[in-house]
């Protein structure tokens, strides 16, 4: 479990990189689109003049996705971190992978597109992540800085969603991808830093493997 663990990892580090490249890819094949008022689903719709490029990129970040997710609960749980907050806090991550599966697979405007929206789970995994290293000697700084970016990216979630009325409808894209780039970058984070943990861990004399 010890390599496959830190392989995990390492694509978690590299999942919001396709997805965002994915994104920035399609957005430029589709002359005229308003990233300001238009969403991010509609980069694979029928309106696209490449969707798949779109879809095709979302079905991959995903799958990566589902990955990273088992490596977040067997690092964490290595780490010391409580065991069944670590478990959901993979759940968490596999969840926004399984978001953008289903955005890839079921296309905008189909009706099954809103299971994308399992994706929001991003939103809970800095908070479990916290909470699963809170106290754990050796992990202060990424349980402290990951509870920092649940309140802000809870933040941005409130005004995405139309609280104070900040939100209008030429700049919802906007919004929209400010709290998936921002999700995606404490992933990348998160991953990076857990993964040298269990590296530095791993390379410990007579440090022996977890049983799971």
């Amino acid at each position: 479990m010890s390599v496959r663990t830190g392989a995990f990892l390492k694509i978690g580090v590299i999942t919001p990189v396709i997805m965002v490249a994915d994104v920035w890819l399609a957005q430029q094949l589709f002359p005229g689109f308003d990233p300001g008022a238009q969403f991010i689903s509609e980069l694979g719709g029928p309106e696209a003049p490449a969707p798949m490029i779109f879809n095709i990129g979302m079905v991959l970040a995903g799958t990566a996705g589902l990955f990273a997710g088992a490596g977040f609960t067997h690092a964490l749980e290595h780490a010391g971190g409580r065991r069944a907050v670590s478990a959901f806090t993979g759940l968490w991550v596999a969840l926004t992978g399984l978001g953008a599966i289903f955005a890839g697979l079921f296309h905008w405007p189909d009706e099954m597109h809103r299971a994308c929206g399992v994706g929001l789970a991003i939103q809970f995994a800095p908070l479990f992540t916290a909470w699963a290293l809170w106290g754990v000697p050796g992990h202060k700084r990424l349980a402290q800085f990951s509870l920092g970016w649940f309140f802000g990216l809870l933040l941005v979630f409130a005004l995405l969603t139309g609280v104070w009325n900040v939100r209008t409808g030429y700049d919802v894209g906007y919004w929209q991808r400010g709290h998936a780039f921002l999700g995606l970058l404490w992933l990348g984070i998160a991953a990076w830093t857990l993964e040298r943990g269990w590296r530095a861990r791993a390379a410990q004399p007579g440090e022996a493997s977890p049983a799971y």
